[in-house]
């Protein structure tokens, strides 16, 4: 995202056609069901893999798991009725009379009171950090000076004294999800995390995905647990960002020429990048994540990024590998529940 605003802003300052302002793209003319594009991502992730095992299941019996979350509430536990109504700033006609009148008029530095004060963000704007009162802290003018924050002393003082609020993104991203799933898959059935506990009590399983996964099937009686399971990964073959303003990782120059590094090598001595292989005379196997030497030598990883060798080197001649299967984008592989355990 950063690589992207720096490309885009150079791009306004350079002396280009004119074009004309598109106004299709703006959130007021959007359909009512619209989703910034980071969020619209992954509810469709979630979806598009639900209907990919669908489609190979015969005559499958969908049910979802879902979590519903009142962020309020898990801020402060106490709140009912108008407390809905009225938020943080309830009562305060700025955001700055609240950190001042929340702080209790105290420099959280230098615990001195009285004087004139400052609100200092905890992360700065520059990192990421926003306007909420969870990120603004009251500071007195003597600690909250130029120096100060040039020499980075500020930003250790409110590491150290001061807590960010834990972030709901993921519980508000939970309760976006719920309603797409049931726009999605109005066949399925819908269940919440508290009736998952009970069945999987009932049955006997330990705390786990795949055994919520059994707990949720409506499943009445375990004749054997489950011992291993199919693991998928997406595995990322192209780096589609060819022009760089700064040289990246690997790099003494940044590539502003839009070639691909001779090292991208997807293919050689029969391979493609992503194979599942197995070395000779070993039962180890794994993904060709990478080559080396002009192909003559690739690099295997397991499902979990682990290297796969039969050497203490971490990678092996293509001439000691054998294929199984080419794969595309995604990585399959049969674990056992110590191996999900510790990945």
């Amino acid at each position: 995202m950063d690589t992207r605003r720096t490309y885009r802003r150079s791009r306004r300052n350079r002396k280009t056609r004119y074009r004309k302002s598109r106004f299709l793209n703006r959130i007021a003319k959007k359909k009512d069901n619209w989703l910034p594009p980071s969020v619209a991502s992954k509810v469709n992730h979630n979806i598009n893999w639900i209907k990919r095992l669908l489609s190979v299941l015969p005559k499958a019996d969908l049910h979802i798991e879902v979590g519903k979350f009142d962020m309020q509430k898990m801020k402060n536990p106490e709140i009912n009725g108008e407390g809905y109504q009225q938020g943080d700033l309830y009562g305060y006609q700025t955001v700055k009379q609240f950190v001042l009148a929340r702080d209790n008029y105290t420099c959280q530095v230098c615990k001195k009171k009285g004087g004139k004060f400052k609100i200092h963000h905890i992360i700065y704007r520059s990192l990421g950090g926003t306007n909420t009162v969870d990120n603004l802290i009251t500071i007195c003018s003597n600690c909250h000076t130029t120096k100060n924050h040039q020499t980075g002393i500020l930003a250790k003082w409110c590491k150290d004294k001061m807590k960010v609020n834990k972030s709901y993104k993921g519980a508000t991203f939970m309760n976006i999800l719920k309603r797409r799933l049931f726009l999605a898959f109005p066949q399925a059935k819908f269940q919440y995390g508290a009736w998952t506990t009970l069945q999987r009590v009932d049955l006997d399983l330990t705390k786990s995905h795949y055994n919520d996964a059994v707990a949720i099937s409506g499943i009445r009686k375990v004749k054997a647990k489950p011992t291993s399971i199919m693991m998928f990964k997406q595995f990322r073959k192209k780096k589609r960002s060819l022009h760089e303003a700064t040289a990246r990782k690997g790099r003494k120059t940044p590539n502003i020429t839009s070639k691909r590094n001779a090292k991208n090598t997807k293919y050689a001595k029969g391979f493609w990048l992503n194979d599942y292989v197995k070395i000779k005379d070993s039962n180890k196997k794994g993904y060709i994540s990478g080559f080396m030497s002009k192909g003559t030598n690739v690099r295997l990883r397991d499902i979990f990024g682990e290297y796969v060798s039969n050497s203490d080197k971490s990678y092996t001649s293509t001439k000691n590998i054998s294929l199984i299967n080419h794969s595309n984008n995604w990585q399959k592989q049969v674990i056992t529940e110590k191996q999900y355990i510790m990945g």
